[in-house]
């Protein structure tokens, strides 16, 4: 039909928070200035309710996995990004194909002219050789497509499931699909465009990828002076195991300290601030709380962890999963963060805090990284992913 623009589905399916969506609208708003039409599937639509209200864009359900297995280990302690996908349905092909089949039905709901997935494994796989797609996400999301098989991250740690099961379940997926089998599982995330939309010092796959690395999504500051006074900013989620504990030791080091709680209750939040802790379920805007505050308190999320490091503050982090868990680990080999993992006395928070704010060589390590990843950028993938797709839209060669 003549004057309609061609439409774009923006997938998101595994992670939280407000990230994946914050980071979709970001591309939705500048795709749709290209003269193409967005449309998000997303994986919640109740907690980044408030901005998706505020988008013009139509939203959808994006089909979620819900595993019949009773006990699986969480994410935390798994070995690979295998792993990922062993308890994201790609451990049995009846299960893996029910949640192609689910993908599909979107696809021919929308009818797209171009997919875009972040952290979409499955739409990945439902799209291939159906709709062109392009792939945006952390470096731990979008895994090198061109290795043999998925490198271990935590080699510690015992796989989930062995990868030759997982395999064979997207092969078999894949033979019901009327598609060609995969020769390797990194290979599923071959694509017409990937984006590696984070830092580098964020990438687990640094030493092995072989594509460029385009930074974060989102605008990042520039290297931000001293702060004024030896305070806190915590970016926390309500239900990290022992949240309240956390924000309350910190809150007892008599350091000033703002805090967003996500998904906090109004009770918790009383609670925090009868420590002398300023909480609140809403956010602070993150570059006030970075001007503000001389260390960031985090999850080692990809948006905080990122936005901190570029402003050249130290973290304290407790991460929750194994892609915070990478990112902790490779910010603390940097020399600007502590963390924090599984049981620990409640004194490590507080001395945790007092050791980042005390010690300056953490503040002088910090503002180092910070002014080589400005001296690296700028970091603006936006413009070249928005070209790309037009490009793909449009049928030319990228």
């Amino acid at each position: 039909m003549p004057g309609v623009s061609p439409t774009v589905l923006l997938g998101w399916e595994l992670g939280g928070g407000l990230g994946h969506v914050q980071k979709l609208l970001r591309l939705a708003h500048a795709l749709a200035g290209a003269g193409l039409r967005p449309v998000l599937a997303v994986r919640d639509l109740i907690e980044p309710g408030a901005l998706l209200r505020a988008s013009p864009f139509p939203v959808v359900q994006a089909p979620l996995y819900s595993p019949t297995a009773k006990g699986a280990p969480p994410t935390f302690g798994a070995r690979s990004y295998a792993d990922v996908l062993a308890l994201s349905g790609f451990a049995h092909a009846d299960e893996l194909f029910s949640l192609a089949r689910g993908w599909l039905a979107l696809l021919d709901l929308v009818r797209p002219a171009l997919v875009v997935a972040d952290h979409a494994p499955t739409l990945c796989l439902a799209a291939s050789g159906v709709v062109p797609t392009v792939l945006i996400g952390t470096g731990f999301a979008l895994p090198p497509p061109d290795l043999p098989a998925f490198p271990p991250l935590v080699p510690e740690r015992s796989a989930a499931v062995p990868e030759e099961q997982l395999l064979a379940a997207v092969r078999e997926a894949q033979r019901r699909l009327g598609r060609p089998p995969a020769p390797t599982l990194p290979g599923l995330f071959q694509a017409e465009g990937r984006f590696v939309t984070a830092l580098p010092e964020l990438d687990p796959y640094e030493d092995v990828r072989r594509e460029p690395v385009w930074g974060p999504l989102e605008p990042l500051g520039p290297p931000l002076p001293p702060a004024d006074r030896p305070g806190f900013f915590a970016y926390l989620a309500a239900d990290l195991p022992n949240c309240e504990a956390i924000l309350t030791c910190l809150a007892r080091t008599g350091c000033p300290g703002r805090a967003y709680v996500r998904g906090a209750t109004p009770a918790l939040c009383d609670r925090l601030r009868t420590a002398e802790l300023d909480a609140s379920d809403r956010p602070f805007p993150l570059g006030e709380a970075l001007a503000q505050s001389a260390v960031i308190v985090s999850q080692a999320s990809a948006s905080v962890a990122q936005a901190a490091l570029a402003a050249g503050r130290p973290q304290l982090l407790f991460p929750a999963h194994l892609e915070q868990f990478l990112s902790a680990r490779r910010l603390h080999a940097l020399g600007v963060a502590h963390y924090l993992i599984g049981q620990f006395p409640a004194t490590d928070v507080g001395e945790g805090l007092r050791q980042l704010l005390a010690q300056p060589h953490f503040a002088r390590r910090a503002g180092e990284v910070a002014a080589a990843v400005q001296a690296r950028g700028p970091w603006a993938p936006l413009g070249a992913i928005v070209a790309h797709c037009q490009q793909l839209v449009a049928g030319s060669p990228p």
